[in-house]
């Protein structure tokens, strides 16, 4: 029966994602997230060049190619979606079609870098995820990821007043179940696949579980509140634990 689910939730995300990668403001936000990752983590100079870089979950590639662009890294990438990869590879990226839920198809301690740009909330084992990230890393590598943060300060809010918190999602069709206001919103209600959802002291934890210590914590706003909104997100963003996002830098001890 677990092998059945995880086969359908793999041909859902599959089917997802294909449709996803053709629109044109998904590329484009892409690039500007990894645009504002590189700057928000920049004074530790995680990226330099000929630096073995692996993208997880590289979608079409833009993400990596900026890396790959503007430090001359080498940028791998694994993606399940075999029309992603296909344009990974255009844009310049050794990319693979390979499931980040099972051993990834690289050596020990290869990579001087893994991104992981809001992947981990998708995972059905995060820590198969975090084994693999320790495993390709070389001695003193880095593990970067971003993620929602659960405990976002508009979830605290919410949650007083018996409303689903936004990043969770407890149905396969409708993501706005418990949170009925939003649809007025917007008029997508397909879910996203957020399985685990992070707390910043739970993503802490789980990280030195398996062997990582943090170099760095930062949150960060999202772009798709309205202006009046976007004011007090921003505010927020300064204190990582009732950010929007989370962005974590850790070190392989």
């Amino acid at each position: 029966m677990k092998t059945k689910l995880n086969n359908k939730s793999k041909e859902y995300n599959d089917n997802f994602y294909s449709q996803r990668y053709k629109d044109d403001w998904y590329v484009t936000l892409r690039v500007n997230d990894a645009k504002k990752l590189i700057k928000q983590i920049q004074d530790i100079n995680p990226f330099n060049k000929n630096d073995k870089v692996l993208d997880l979950g590289c979608g079409t590639g833009e993400a990596g190619a900026v890396i790959k662009n503007k430090f001359e890294a080498r940028v791998y990438g694994i993606d399940i979606n075999s029309i992603a990869v296909e344009k990974a590879r255009e844009n310049g990226l050794l990319a693979k079609i390979a499931d980040i839920e099972t051993k990834w198809p690289y050596e020990n301690n290869f990579f001087n870098s893994v991104v992981s740009t809001q992947m981990i909330e998708h995972l059905v084992n995060p820590d198969l995820f975090l084994q693999e990230s320790k495993r390709v890393l070389n001695k003193k590598g880095l593990l970067i990821i971003t993620t929602p943060n659960l405990a976002v300060w508009f979830n605290r809010i919410i949650l007083m007043f018996g409303y689903q918190p936004f990043f969770t999602e407890v149905s396969t069709i409708d993501k706005t179940l418990g949170l009925s206001f939003t649809r007025n919103l917007t008029p997508i209600r397909k879910p996203l696949g957020h399985l685990r959802c992070f707390t910043l002291k739970a993503l802490k934890e789980i990280l030195e579980l398996h062997g990582f210590e943090l170099v760095k914590v930062k949150g960060s706003a999202v772009n798709y509140f309205p202006w009046y909104i976007s004011i007090f997100d921003r505010f927020f963003s300064l204190f990582p634990s009732l950010a929007s996002d989370l962005v974590v830098v850790a070190r392989k001890k």
